[in-house]
């Protein structure tokens, strides 16, 4: 009896494109998706996949915009500062913290002009309508106005993906309709929900967030904003942990605790994604074959 798999994967920045090597290791050991959902990085790898079926293909359009000299040039733009150890968003939250640019920032909708980000978005996301794609496909993102996660599934696909991709505060909300939404990140990392909408029987997680590490207190909080920081950092991660235990089996690759923005090691990321799906493969294969006969064993039993 067949079994639909949805593969759910996860944002993060840069982390995210571990999310390509994962799917080529499935292809590998012989696991085809039937639909996938994406949250912000993993919106863009699936919304390519979900547009071209071909991992490989995937991976040569992201490495090569990601790979490239004007990318590269921005990204270490973004990511470097006049002492080379912050990166632009610890700068802008950094000064954010001080006198008059505290100010500054309040009165600010975003502090990326959306054209500098989407631009590479759009470089990457094909201009299509969902219906268009080979593969069914949904995004995550969250609407500020009514306050609650969508999924996305409809409409313009790189409309949605600039939506699921929207970080708050550094990239102004998308509008979609009446509704503004941010990163889906923020309501859920892996979109489990999605793929489960989608109509997945099975559905695989991947997971590239960064642990909630411990911090030298007196060294790494000295305001009111520190705190405020780490305890947004920390019930992210703790609703993050509350929804990927709705996936029926989770890759965790070793993505250590990159900043978003670290693209000079894209072949790394992919590599940890590859490594932690072939690992995870024969307990993978195992739990679908258990689905499969409590899904059949279920059926008969409903018959009866």
């Amino acid at each position: 009896m067949g079994l639909k798999l949805g593969v759910a994967l996860g944002g993060g920045g840069v982390r995210g494109l571990a999310n390509i090597g994962a799917l080529q290791a499935l292809f590998d050991a012989g696991i085809v998706p039937d639909m996938v959902a994406g949250t912000s990085m993993g919106a863009i790898v699936g919304a390519l996949y979900a547009d071209t079926l071909d991992i490989g293909k995937t991976r040569e359009i992201v490495c090569g915009a990601l790979g490239s000299e004007d990318f590269q040039k921005n990204a270490r733009r973004l990511a470097s500062s006049p002492d080379n150890e912050q990166g632009l968003f610890d700068r802008f939250y950094g000064t954010a913290r001080k006198g008059y640019l505290f100010y500054r920032f309040l009165f600010m909708k975003s502090m990326i002009p959306a054209g500098v980000f989407f631009a590479g978005v759009d470089d990457l996301v094909p201009d299509k309508d969902f219906s268009g794609l080979r593969l069914p496909f949904a995004c995550m993102a969250l609407d500020i106005i009514s306050g609650y996660p969508e999924i996305l599934r409809s409409g313009s696909v790189r409309q949605a993906v600039r939506a699921s991709s929207s970080v708050p505060g550094m990239l102004p909300p998308v509008q979609i309709g009446r509704s503004r939404y941010v990163d889906g990140g923020w309501a859920e990392r892996v979109p489990v929900s999605a793929a489960r909408f989608l109509g997945a029987d099975f559905v695989l997680g991947v997971d590239v967030s960064r642990e909630t590490a411990l911090l030298k207190y007196d060294e790494q909080i000295s305001n009111s904003m520190d705190v405020l920081f780490r305890a947004d950092d920390i019930a992210r991660a703790l609703m993050n942990t509350l929804r990927i235990r709705e996936a029926d089996f989770v890759i965790s690759p070793e993505v250590g605790d990159a900043p978003w923005s670290d693209f000079g090691n894209i072949e790394e990321y992919i590599a940890a994604g590859y490594q932690a799906a072939a690992r995870a493969v024969p307990a993978l294969k195992k739990a679908m074959r258990t689905a499969r006969i409590k899904r059949f064993l279920w059926k008969r039993r409903s018959m009866s």
